[in-house]
Order: C-alpha cells, then sequence, then structure tokens
C-alpha cells in the first residue's frame, strides 16, 4: 500500500485561536485552537477534522484565497 501526501486546509478567517503564553509550547497553542477546516471540494466549512478535505499538491493551485487566509495541515493518506 502507498502512502500520498495530501492537505487539510485551514481557513484562519473561521478558526478561533488563544493567546498564547509567553511560556507556552507552540503544538499545545495550535492543540488548543478551534479550528475550521475546509470541506471537500471547496464546499464549505467544519469544525470536524474527519469531515474536512484532503487536497493533492495540484488541488490546492485551484484553492482561491487572499494572502494568509489558510494555512495547510500535512497529512499521510493510505491509497
Amino acid at each position: 500500500m502507498a502512502r500520498t501526501r495530501k492537505y487539510r486546509i485551514i481557513c484562519l478567517k473561521r478558526s478561533e485561536w488563544m493567546q498564547k503564553k509567553e511560556d507556552d509550547f507552540i503544538t499545545d497553542w495550535y492543540n488548543n485552537a478551534d479550528l475550521v477546516f475546509w470541506r471537500p471540494d471547496r464546499a464549505g466549512y467544519t469544525t470536524d477534522a474527519g469531515q474536512a478535505g484532503l487536497y493533492t499538491a495540484e488541488e490546492l493551485e485551484q484553492c482561491a484565497g487572499s494572502f494568509g487566509d489558510w494555512l495547510l495541515e500535512p497529512v499521510w493518506c493510505e491509497e
């Protein structure tokens, strides 16, 4: 079975980020955020990572947006 790298798109405009304290680890701050993901086929949003779309690098080129309004979360998928 081959593994393929795909990406979840996190909508920064709709996600909520707690204030990071000086001694917090970045991973703790990230894990405590209320993230909003793009759904498959760029069809809306979800807060459930399991319902988020998984996009290839090529598909990301078709995703609109302005600089800095989304973030990618890499995911390894079994194919």
